[in-house]
């Protein structure tokens, strides 16, 4: 009886062993796919696959001494360039058009870039499976799933080329296993170098605009609101939550005061997804004072936002979970707000 218990133990540590060196293996090869996505030289047709939305866009992508450069050109839909060059990204479109919902333009857009410490970060909220092989354009492909340990969070899967670990093929999905975005391409190639006439925009410069919205409301904003001094830890901001989904955390804070009022933006993270957070005092003499609330859940594709007043707070909360993380982060955040002043912060 001992022996066989030992053989029973022998064997379930085997299986243990095999899945742990499983799991690296996995993880090795997805930190190769994050660095080939940015790192590599490709050129090709991408299909984007959304909620009631299907585009197809031409993608052109360098890494040179040292510097990213990326063109992405609408082959369908609105007529539109974004270009990317290191951090830097403009969108150009013609001026009488207007740019709409951001939707990701490249597999690499649809997630975060991947380390082993950030693999580490999420191994208890998220696993990863092996999905086998399978071709996307043409090319033999190994998948990866970056799958939720439960319901409040989207799951990856990942199709990235046996060769040059360049990212083909990546799929959002719903807790329910409901295709929420996909991106693929159909056709693809990896050429030693790219001129750079392959950058130039096509979009006459005197018919064309550059969309530079994000950064135009932060230039506003830092123009328009005084920020407060002191400074506030992202642990501390955490603090203003009664409740919060498994693994996530506030990891940036920023409050900024203006005649109406003050505004507070908190950014939450699992590791993974990204989630804001607005909490608005209305200091104006218009807002209202009466206790009751008023709650709002809107959704588009994997974008759920939700919505509640209390008095003279407005609480928002905007992010690509489901509706239950959503709204659980709304309902338990503190909406006695006090006038605290913080920065930025990030532990």
């Amino acid at each position: 009886m001992k022996s066989a218990r030992r053989l029973a133990c022998l064997a379930a540590g085997l299986v243990l062993a095999s899945g742990a060196r499983a799991g690296d293996e996995a993880g090795d090869w997805l930190v190769k796919m994050s660095q080939a996505a940015r790192m590599a030289n490709y050129e090709g047709v991408l299909v984007y696959r959304g909620d009631d939305i299907l585009e197809t866009f031409r993608v052109t992508h360098r890494f040179e001494d040292g510097s990213e450069r990326e063109r992405v050109q609408s082959m369908t839909g609105e007529v539109r360039e974004v270009l990317k060059q290191n951090n830097k990204v403009t969108c150009l479109l013609p001026k009488d058009q207007r740019l709409t919902a951001n939707r990701p333009t490249t597999p690499k857009s649809l997630f975060k870039p991947l380390s082993q410490e950030r693999l580490k970060q999420i191994a208890g909220v998220y696993e990863l499976k092996e999905l086998g092989k399978a071709r996307v354009a043409g090319r033999n492909c190994r998948g990866i799933a970056i799958a939720p340990r439960d319901e409040f969070r989207y799951g990856y899967e990942l199709w990235a080329d046996s060769e040059s670990r360049v990212p083909l093929k990546l799929s959002l999905v719903a807790p329910d296993g409901r295709l929420l975005e996909q991106m693929f391409f159909t056709e693809v190639r990896f050429p030693a170098s790219i001129p750079e006439s392959a950058f130039a925009q096509d979009v006459p410069a005197d018919q064309a605009r550059q969309s530079t919205a994000a950064a135009a409301d932060a230039i506003a904003q830092a123009h328009e609101r005084e920020p407060v001094a002191e400074e506030t830890t992202a642990e501390a901001a955490s603090a203003q939550f009664s409740k919060l989904p498994p693994g996530f955390r506030v990891v940036r804070r920023e409050i900024r005061a203006s005649p109406a009022g003050v505004r507070e933006h908190l950014l939450l993270s699992d590791g993974l997804s990204a989630i804001s957070v607005y909490r608005v005092l209305r200091t104006a003499p218009e807002a209202t004072t009466t206790a009751s609330a008023d709650h709002r859940i809107d959704q588009m594709g994997p974008l759920n936002a939700y919505s509640r007043s209390v008095g003279q707070v407005q609480i928002t909360v905007v992010g690509e979970a489901p509706r239950r993380t959503i709204k659980m982060i709304g309902d338990n955040i503190d909406t006695a707000f006090a006038p605290l002043t913080a920065q930025a912060s990030t532990p």
